[in-house]
């Protein structure tokens, strides 16, 4: 009996792994997190491999060369007897609704023209306003420390504000430094004058307080705060550095001329005794 057993293991199909692989795939079973997921995974796989073969375009700019594509197709027909259909093309509802958010961006320009600091006017009819503004990206740092560099260089001339930031031990003084000397370079370019341009304002903008998991001991966690600011600075034709020190030695020459004998201002009035007043007066 135990022979027969042996002889019949022995004669039974062998199956190997891969096939024991594709039997176990084909076994019904109940679908689990993994199987849901890795349909995704490939999808964007295929997706990232498209993108690859169309050169790393995204799908909006796609649908945007295609449009213009279309455009292009459009233009350039022409009718059975060979004429240009242009002036027919240019009246369909397509072409008139790009032609309305053309005029809607022009406007939409000027009007921001007119509010821009340099270049531009206050009111309608009024004085151009001779000043260059100027901004940093929004970085990691805590408004409230960006805004000790914004009050250190306020109301400095734009290379003395430079070299405080030079020589400042702030981390976010690098950037700063930076962003006064691009400044600068672009209200020269501008045609100002760089020996008479000064800090005439900077202030500090709050960015967005990204949110963090800060995980804690005995299953506990918190949320930590990672906070972003930005600099504003304004640029303003101010006095030259000769300007500024001839403005201080008047103003120093006077302050001792007003001193005259110590304070003291000599008079010819007399005492006069006031009895309807309590005490003496002069």
């Amino acid at each position: 009996m135990l022979g027969r057993v042996f002889a019949s293991v022995s004669r039974a199909p062998r199956v190997s792994l891969v096939q024991g692989m594709r039997m176990l795939h084909t076994t019904p079973r109940s679908l689990g997190f993994w199987d849901n997921i890795i349909p995704l995974i490939q999808g964007n796989r295929r997706e990232r491999q498209l993108q690859r073969k169309q050169g790393g375009l995204l799908p909006q700019d796609m649908a945007r060369i295609q449009a213009e594509q279309k455009e292009d197709t459009m233009m350039a027909a022409q009718s059975s007897t060979g004429d240009s259909l242009v002036d027919d093309v240019i009246e369909t509802p397509h072409f008139r609704n790009k032609d309305l958010q053309r005029r809607l961006q022009e406007e939409k320009r000027q009007k921001r023209l007119l509010r821009k600091r340099w270049g531009g006017i206050a009111k309608l009819g009024g004085e151009d306003i001779q000043e260059h503004k100027y901004s940093t990206a929004v970085f990691r740092i805590s408004p409230r420390k960006l805004k000790l560099l914004a009050n250190q260089i306020s109301g400095m001339p734009i290379d003395y504000a430079i070299v405080q930031m030079q020589f400042s031990s702030k981390r976010a003084a690098r950037r700063i430094r930076s962003t006064l000397a691009m400044a600068r370079d672009h209200a020269v370019a501008k045609g100002m004058d760089s020996r008479s341009l000064i800090v005439s304002e900077a202030w500090v903008n709050k960015g967005t307080y990204m949110a963090r998991l800060e995980i804690k001991g005995r299953g506990r966690m918190g949320v930590m705060h990672h906070p972003q600011a930005r600099m504003h600075i304004v640029l303003r034709p101010g006095n030259t550095l000769e300007q500024r020190e001839a403005q201080q030695l008047d103003i120093a020459r006077r302050r001792v001329q007003s001193m005259g004998s110590g304070g003291v201002t000599r008079t010819n009035r007399k005492f006069v005794n006031g009895f309807q007043h309590p005490g003496w007066a002069w």
